[in-house]
């Protein structure tokens, strides 16, 4: 497996190795560290270049700050890269992991490196360093969760009180195929014995009942156009719950009504799930997005633990 790893020296940023141990990655995998130092976003002398009228001569006094700064943040990137990169290399000894820098828009420049390097999966911390450049740019996971190519992880901090214990994960589950890609994302991983997966199928088209967690979706199908929706939900659920079964998993099949997008975080704060999995949908066209916006990046945006947003690159279970 081949990850990209954005690193920015953030707490966030740090978050992400220890979050990794809890990902169930292969052992052959190979990882990528990428830091981008930010130039304009990162830079006090440019800000205040904008913020005043220079006096005569006074621009080529600035001009020479800005180039000093622009060198010390590229020293910063490669020295914040390689710390990354060292920490890999101990925690996962048999990974084979190198390190780069590039200068320029964070986001947009970490999604071209995972292209050059075909990815599998892009992996970022929740926040950035910079507060400035996230006001002016938006999150910068949230916009690689968005536009990414390939599948995007957003590392957050485990809980203490899993360390050593066997994960707990959820998979929100549609009708579409990309629920299937998240099913299949957790069921190519390596994990503990014991973990547990809860198949969550949000859906207000569906009568639920939180109390049990394998409740009959065909029950309730009809002559409407729910029932071709509630078919299909149904067979994915008992198709992913016995799949993952084989592979040692404890899957359970839960079935409730309301929004995705609040109750995929709601239910991952409720049981202190350890990682969400989710598959993400295209767009056809941005007033689309915009009216509707992605359940996939509002879940990675306001999860209380790490998200997998999950593009169909991702490889099947062997």
């Amino acid at each position: 497996m081949k990850l990209l790893i954005g690193y920015d020296g953030s707490a966030s940023a740090d978050a992400i190795v220890d979050d990794l141990k809890h990902a169930g990655l292969p052992r052959d995998s190979e990882a990528l560290v990428v830091t981008v130092g930010d130039l304009i976003m990162s830079n006090p002398p440019l800000r205040e270049m904008a913020a005043q009228v220079f006096p005569s001569g006074g621009a080529a006094v600035r001009l020479k700050e800005s180039m000093t700064h622009g060198e010390r943040v590229i020293h910063e990137s490669e020295a914040f890269a390689a710390h990354a990169a060292e920490r890999l290399r101990l925690e996962f000894p048999e990974w084979t992991v190198r390190s780069e820098t590039a200068a320029g828009t964070p986001a947009v420049e970490l999604m071209e490196a995972a292209n050059r390097f075909d990815a599998d999966l892009i992996v970022v911390g929740s926040q950035g360093r910079s507060m400035i450049g996230r006001m002016f740019l938006g999150s910068v996971s949230k916009q690689i969760a968005e536009d990414a190519d390939c599948s995007v992880r957003v590392a957050r901090p485990a809980d203490a009180d899993h360390y050593g214990s066997p994960s707990r994960i959820i998979v929100g589950v549609n009708d579409s195929p990309t629920a299937v890609e998240a099913i299949l994302a957790v069921g190519k991983r390596v994990w503990r014995d014991g973990t547990e997966v809860r198949l969550i199928a949000v859906d207000e088209s569906i009568p639920a009942n939180r109390n049990a967690p394998r409740a009959s979706l065909a029950a309730e199908a009809t002559d409407s156009p729910e029932q071709s929706i509630s078919s299909k939900l149904s067979s994915t659920l008992e198709w992913g719950a016995e799949e993952l079964k084989l592979i040692g998993m404890k899957p359970s099949i839960w079935t409730i009504k309301g929004d995705p997008k609040r109750i995929l975080v709601s239910e991952a704060k409720k049981w202190n799930a350890d990682c969400i999995f989710v598959g993400t949908r295209s767009f056809d066209n941005f007033l689309e997005k915009f009216r509707m916006g992605s359940v996939s990046t509002a879940v990675a945006t306001n999860a209380h633990c790490s998200v997998e947003v999950v593009r169909p690159q991702a490889t099947t279970l062997s």
